[in-house]
């Protein structure tokens, strides 16, 4: 007999209770749950006090989503038999999910006391104490306050006393009460003068560094003395002529809070949030070989000045620790400070950028970059059936980029169908043939998928400047991210352009390729909410990466063809990141503008998760790149998990998002 014909034979008649439960724990096996629940209930009505069924009932009930009911029939079960263990266990999770953080950490040790041989339940406890101590602060936007506390006091690397003495000269430039600048010599083993008449006709002293805080900035006990250590441990022969560390805020009760976790120097990412205004550290000799002048004292003349300062390009170095404490909220960026921002990218060759200050973000940039009055784009689609995943892809490309159209865009959509067989995709390309004509293109390849292969093969077709590689479940619908992608991929600097794509519950699928990750990459941000908080937002910023996913690609097509094409031994996995590495390697950088935001039905045209071809490709770009997966510098933050798409600090790995 079925066994379900034999739950409703047991429950109807006569049955020992003890066949009844057998019953109960094999349809628990086979997931029959409306059968077993109906056997436990029927159970327990012949022994209320069987620890075993109240806790296999609590499983059950955890399955329809009845979790309080589940708790109530497990924690009933350890009051009847607190050495089943497994009883205990089960509470720990459910109120670990109902977020009880302290009654969850009791449950847990209570649970490995009855069961000392599963000794990975102490991983369930110091969870749950660390949810005790964070009060169930989570990771799903940005750092709060009490996990950045709980970091500080266990993972923060401690800075060398600050009553080791100096071993360089340091500068602090300030304004006296004249409003004019004076110097202040920071403390040092050396004995230091005032540079009231410095050597020839430069203002700058001989040695030393110069150290520039921002409106409302601390220098934190100790900073000089890490920067001292840190030089030493790098062990270089020549010293970086800039340096900046990260830096955290100060409430009103002096509590450290929202750190800023920096990058290494990504040009576009600094552009779009000048992190050099809170503290950056110039080397003396250098300032005098550039000639540079002094420093204004207010902030929009100071980044002036630094900016001129990059344009003779120093040598610049990320410290890798929290330096400094800012007191004050960041204030917008002035109108002086966005128009030296646009004569510095105009002397950079970047002519025509409209900076704006962040309507959300204050102390950050809006960049737009100019869109040409003729270019033309080819859309490369692959696509195998699927026709519902096409036609919106479709639909939702041609309707979105009507502004870019209108603009003087010309717009090719090649579609390349790799082995489809039914008849409804036939009739979408046919129906999308008719409507454009010229502007779509079918090109036939049955051959066994492969992305480099169809993706290589329709570049030489296309007649378009830029080409654009999209994924047949990419969905489109805020106007403006093809100009916005388009603007950045014939900068003469930038080789790909990528998107911040989302999946369809808002989630970020992609928000730039973080190289180094896993000892291969991954997507940063992965299934965080667009509007996060990590690296100050990084999301909603232009920003600079080391690889974009090529689910959309945009690059010239000059480019693609300069650095070789897809390598089409990689079919499936790491061709856009080979890809990217390869035009890096020449000199040209990877962005993504905040303004492209499209939706991504991830793995619906292919099961990634099955894929055979992962590791073969993973080995292949780890031979033809020796070591260049064993750092995500200088994309992703230094302090920061490489490990943890999230952005959390290092330290904190195994905590749930």
């Amino acid at each position: 007999m079925a066994l379900f014909g034999l739950a409703n034979a047991m429950v109807h008649h006569h049955t020992s209770w003890q066949q009844l439960y057998a019953a109960a724990e094999r349809a628990l096996q086979l997931e029959l749950w409306p059968e077993a629940e109906r056997l436990l209930q029927r159970t327990l009505e012949q022994v209320p006090q069987h620890a075993a069924a109240l806790h296999l009932l609590g499983k059950v009930m955890v399955e329809r989503d009845a979790l309080e009911e589940a708790l109530a029939a497990q924690q009933r079960s350890c009051q009847l038999d607190p050495a089943l263990g497994w009883n205990w266990f089960a509470s720990g999770e459910l109120l670990l999910e109902l977020q009880r953080f302290s009654e969850a950490a009791a449950a847990f040790e209570q649970a490995l006391a009855a069961l000392p041989a599963e000794g990975w339940i102490a991983e369930q406890c110091s969870e749950a104490r660390l949810q005790v101590a964070l009060q169930g602060e989570r990771l799903d936007r940005t750092l709060g306050p009490l996990t950045y506390g709980y970091w500080i006091a266990h993972h923060e690397p401690r800075l060398v006393s600050a009553a080791l003495p100096l071993q360089q000269p340091y500068w602090l430039l300030t304004n006296n009460a004249a409003g004019e600048l004076s110097w202040m010599a920071l403390h040092s083993q050396a004995p230091l003068q005032p540079p009231a008449a410095p050597l020839g006709h430069s203002p700058w002293p001989v040695e030393g560094w110069l150290v520039l805080l921002g409106p409302g900035s601390l220098l934190r006990a100790g900073a000089l003395q890490a920067i001292e250590q840190w030089l030493h441990n790098k062990a270089t022969l020549l010293l970086p002529d800039l340096l900046y560390g990260d830096e955290d805020r100060l409430d009103a009760a002096g509590v450290r809070h929202d750190p800023w976790f920096k990058p290494g120097w990504v040009e576009e990412s600094f552009w779009a949030s000048p992190w050099l205004g809170s503290l950056s550290l110039w080397r003396l000799s250098w300032l005098r070989e550039r000639e540079l002048p002094l420093p204004p004292g207010d902030a929009s003349g100071r980044l002036a000045w630094m900016l001129q300062a990059l344009e003779t390009e120093p040598t610049t170095a990320h410290v890798p620790l929290v330096l400094s404490h800012n007191r004050q909220p960041p204030a917008p960026l002035e109108p002086a400070a966005l128009q030296a921002l646009q004569t510095h990218l105009e002397r950079r060759g970047e002519p025509g950028v409209a900076a704006r200050a962040h309507p959300q973000l204050p102390g950050c940039a809006a960049l737009q970059w100019p869109l040409p009055k003729t270019s033309s784009c080819t859309v490369v689609i692959p696509t195998r059936d699927r026709a519902e995943l096409l036609s919106t892809c479709l639909s939702s490309l041609w309707h979105s980029t009507a502004a870019e159209r209108a603009q003087g865009v010309e717009l090719e959509i090649m579609v390349v169908d790799n082995g489809s067989v039914q008849a409804r995709t036939q009739a979408l390309l046919a129906q999308w043939q008719q409507r454009l004509g010229g502007q779509f293109v079918v090109v036939a390849d049955d051959g066994p998928f492969n992305w480099s292969r169809l993706n290589n093969r329709a570049a030489a077709l296309a007649r378009g400047e830029l080409l654009l590689l999209l994924n047949n479940d990419i969905e489109a619908h805020r106007p403006g991210w093809l100009g916005a992608m388009a603007a950045q991929a014939l900068r003469p600097a930038v080789g790909c352009v990528g998107a911040v794509l989302l999946y369809p519950d808002g989630g970020i699928q992609h928000g730039g390729v973080v190289i180094g990750t896993h000892s291969g990459a991954d997507h940063a941000y992965r299934n965080l909410p667009p509007d996060h908080g990590l690296h100050r937002s990084r999301s909603q910023l232009l920003s600079g990466w080391g690889a974009v996913t090529g689910a959309c690609l945009l690059v010239r097509r000059a480019l693609l063809w300069r650095a070789g094409g897809f390598d089409e031994g990689l079919p499936v996995e790491f061709n856009d990141v080979d890809f990217c590495m390869r035009l890096g390697q020449l000199g040209y950088r990877h962005v993504i503008p905040p303004e492209a935001v499209l939706l991504h039905h991830e793995s619906q045209s292919r099961d990634a998760h099955s894929s055979s071809t992962a590791l073969q490709a993973l080995r292949r770009v780890q031979r033809r790149w020796p070591g260049r997966f064993a750092s995500a510098a200088p994309w992703w933050p230094a302090q920061s998990e490489r490990n943890c798409a999230d952005g959390r600090p290092v330290g904190l790995e195994g905590l749930p998002i």
